[in-house]
């Protein structure tokens, strides 16, 4: 691991007891879950032969077979939450699992941390432990969202966003971009609760339309193993 990874693994360590009450228990936390889940059900992810990568909390490991993580302390909190799974630790970049081993990995929330390197070799990992047209979904910030908003550096966290053709570059020779679809074009979360269901429906909709998917906050990809 590098010095940024070891940072990131550290702090997840330390903030995993609360993380799931912090990021996902107020409104933007869960619209964005249930956006996310939306376009999981959308591409028809199913258990068997899936790992959730890094699984964090297990928020979405429902959708998986098992999950793994750098962190031990996310793994507490993951096994916990599902204990009819099996988790295991392990970094990303190089882990234990065989060659082909897995039809679908779910990475969420995570590249978004990695700085160009690490994601380079994230991707020639995840390649190696997908089984033969199986398929990678991923999220990361859009760049052109936050070429509009000037959004400040802040370190290691979050601070990594692409474009589509930025994504179709990195993984040239080892991933097809089958679909992307966009997540959080408007602040919907900060809506009135009684017209928020309805708005969560057309934000959707807007964020997935040709012309403004690429302004969305965040892109989820589906890549296809090559």
């Amino acid at each position: 691991m590098t010095k940024t990874d070891n940072q990131v693994v550290d702090y997840y360590n330390q903030i995993a007891q609360k993380y799931d009450e912090d990021r996902f228990g107020n409104s933007y936390g869960r619209f964005i879950d249930a956006q996310e889940r939306r376009v999981l059900n959308k591409l028809e992810v199913e258990q068997a032969g899936t790992l959730d990568l890094p699984c964090g909390t297990g928020r979405l490991t429902n959708y998986a077979r098992e999950g793994a993580d750098a962190s031990e302390e996310m793994l507490k909190v993951a096994r916990e939450r599902h204990p009819d799974k099996s988790f295991t630790l392990t970094d990303a970049t190089h882990t234990t699992f065989a060659d082909g081993t897995f039809d679908t990995v779910l990475s969420f929330h995570f590249l978004m941390h990695l700085d160009e390197a690490v994601v380079q070799a994230v991707v020639k990992e995840m390649h190696r432990v997908l089984a033969k047209g199986g398929r990678w979904i991923c999220d990361i910030p859009s760049q052109r969202r936050r070429s509009l908003t000037h959004r400040k550096q802040e370190l290691w966290h979050g601070n990594t966003s692409m474009t589509v053709k930025q994504m179709r570059e990195l993984c040239q020779g080892r991933f097809e971009v089958e679909s992307v679809h966009g997540i959080m074009l408007a602040p919907v979360h900060r809506l009135p609760r009684r017209i928020r269901g309805a708005m969560c429906r057309v934000d959707y909709a807007l964020a997935n339309s040709w012309l403004l998917k690429n302004y969305s906050s965040y892109l989820i990809f589906e890549l296809r193993k090559i």
